[in-house]
């Protein structure tokens, strides 16, 4: 019997503090809080451009945006459990920490508010939130399993959250670079993922880019979406739209960049991969980093 069972009969031990504790971390395990502390982030920046201030409307669109992302990691997990029992054990769902009833609530809930708060926000925010949750949708019920067109899609939707920002203060043209380059960065970060996972994959009906194209194309397409990204940085500068300090600051996502590409290649081995997954969240940070002290 699962220790998640074992708490509900035996209410009355002393363990069972320290059960429901494990069942709220991975309650909020499961959400995926560092992720979503991005996406709240890459609202904010995203209308931030824009107006340079914080206004309420900014404030509600960026939790709106962490509020979904957090129910869709919810309910990505719950789609799956059956690969993460061999490629991520240790998920809150497949070592049975947190029942599947309480992460469908979580999953249904947390999205249902953050759609909530998007009514009160202006018309573009509420399509954007809409095309959000249906791309989600589409993802975990038909996209998972079929070659690159999953991977461009959720890269599409981390661009969206920066043009989510700018929607919310009606200023969507400041928002447009950032969000172009968070879909190029987020799209060969799921590529590297289906790389990372190509053991568990194979349950899943269909098959990821690796599984169909072979590990050696997917390192070059993961590769090539990189370079791109590091010869694209320098544009907004030379068009005039960013300064000295962007320029400087983007320098160093390029060797960041130049760092994974390398590495790649190095030590294709999941636990390698793994780490660079780590490291790419940690890029994130790097490449808002020049756009933001520019703008500051």
């Amino acid at each position: 019997m699962s220790s998640l069972n074992s708490m509900t009969l035996d209410a009355g031990k002393v363990s069972t503090p320290r059960r429901l504790t494990d069942v709220l971390f991975a309650a909020l395990e499961i959400t995926r809080p560092h992720n979503c502390t991005l996406v709240f982030g890459s609202v904010l920046l995203g209308g931030w451009l824009g107006v340079h201030s914080l206004p309420p409307p900014l404030l509600l669109a960026a939790l709106s945006a962490g509020l979904v992302a957090a129910g869709g990691y919810a309910f990505n997990d719950l789609w799956d459990i059956a690969t993460d029992r061999l490629n991520k054990p240790g998920r809150p769902l497949p070592s049975e920490r947190l029942p599947i009833w309480l992460a469908r609530t979580i999953a249904f809930g947390l999205t249902g508010l953050g759609i909530g708060l998007a009514l009160i926000l202006p018309a573009t925010c509420r399509g954007i939130v809409l095309a959000a949750v249906l791309g989600l949708l589409l993802y975990n019920r038909c996209l998972k399993g079929v070659p690159l067109a999953g991977n461009l899609l959720i890269g599409g939707l981390g661009g969206l959250t920066f043009l989510y920002g700018g929607a919310a203060v009606q200023s969507l043209i400041a928002s447009a670079v950032p969000a172009a380059f968070a879909s190029l960065y987020h799209t060969g970060r799921e590529i590297l993922k289906d790389l990372e996972d190509v053991k568990g994959d194979h349950l899943r009906s269909g098959g990821t880019l690796p599984l169909k194209w072979g590990v050696k194309r997917s390192q070059i397409l993961i590769t090539s979406n990189y370079l791109l990204v590091l010869l694209a940085t320098p544009l907004p500068f030379l068009f005039g739209l960013y300064g000295l300090r962007y320029l400087a600051g983007v320098l160093l996502l390029d060797a960041f960049l130049a760092y994974i590409g390398v590495a790649l290649w190095r030590d294709p081995s999941p636990g390698a991969l793994s780490r660079l997954n780590r490291l790419l969240k940690v890029g994130m940070v790097i490449g808002l980093g020049p756009i933001f002290v520019d703008n500051f």
